[in-house]
Parts: structure tokens; sequence; C-alpha cells
């Protein structure tokens, strides 16, 4: 479910909102994970109820996706783009496996309610900490077309 709504969010959704700059899609996208990570927490119980909130979740994942590249690259001077992007996606690249391997540990010991809510509240404070901050002026104008 969630590698079909990272497709979906990467491509029907961004096809929607490439009107908006990316600063808008971006608090979007945030905003609509949390929403919908809290709403699974919700209908937990009700198995397809809970399966379409999910996919609806990572669409909004897949939105987010799209745009944080073109972010870095606005935010970022040209003379240092080339080691950000590369830092960037070993980043990307090593904290992945050691994510799964530190959430496959945990998933045993809590609830998986637990860190439905744990990712809602994230991405929440991701969508208040990018509403609020004042630093990414050059992203408030970038729009995709």
């Amino acid at each position: 479910m969630s590698a079909v709504g990272i497709l979906l969010g990467m491509t029907v959704v961004y096809r929607q909102l490439k009107k908006l700059t990316v600063r808008q899609s971006y608090l979007i996208g945030n905003f609509g994970r949390a929403l919908f990570m809290i709403l699974t927490v919700v209908s937990y119980n009700q198995f397809w109820l809970f399966a379409i909130i999910y996919l609806l979740s990572f669409v909004f994942q897949g939105l987010t996706q799209v745009f944080e590249t073109p972010m870095i690259q606005a935010t970022v001077g040209s003379d240092q783009l080339g080691k950000v992007m590369t830092c960037f996606y070993t980043l990307v690249s090593v904290t992945l496996p050691l994510g799964s391997l530190a959430f496959s540990f945990l998933a045993d010991r809590f609830d998986l309610r637990l860190f439905l809510l744990l990712f809602a509240l994230f991405y929440a404070g991701i969508f208040l900490l990018f509403l609020a901050s004042h630093a990414f002026k050059k992203v408030d104008e970038l729009q995709l077309s």
C-alpha cells in the first residue's frame, strides 16, 4: 500500500498541484501525511478503511518526495550544490537500511498504533516547522512547470 501511495503521490497528485509553489505543495504534503496517519490510528480495527487511509497517507509522502530536491536546489548556493546533494543522497542511502533494522527491532516491542501516532506527530512537527520558518524565502516563489 505504501509503494502504491507513493507512486500515486509522485505522479497523479503532483500533476494536480504543480500550479502551486513548491512550499505550498510541501506544506500540503506534510499536513496530509500527518492527518492521514492520525486517521490510521483511529481506523486501526477496520481493516479496509485502515488500508485505504494508510494508502492515502503515502500519497502525501510521495508528494513531499517530489519537492525535496527542488527545495534543496533553491536554498543552497550553486557553489555548494554538488556537495550538498552528494551528502543528502549518501545519508538517505545509509539511513534507510539502518532505519529498517531499528524499526523491525522496535516493532516487536511496541504497538503499531503508537508507531503510527509518532509518525503523525513527526510529520505535524515538520509541517509546523516549515510553516513558521522564514529561512525558505527562495522556496516561496519556486514553482515547477
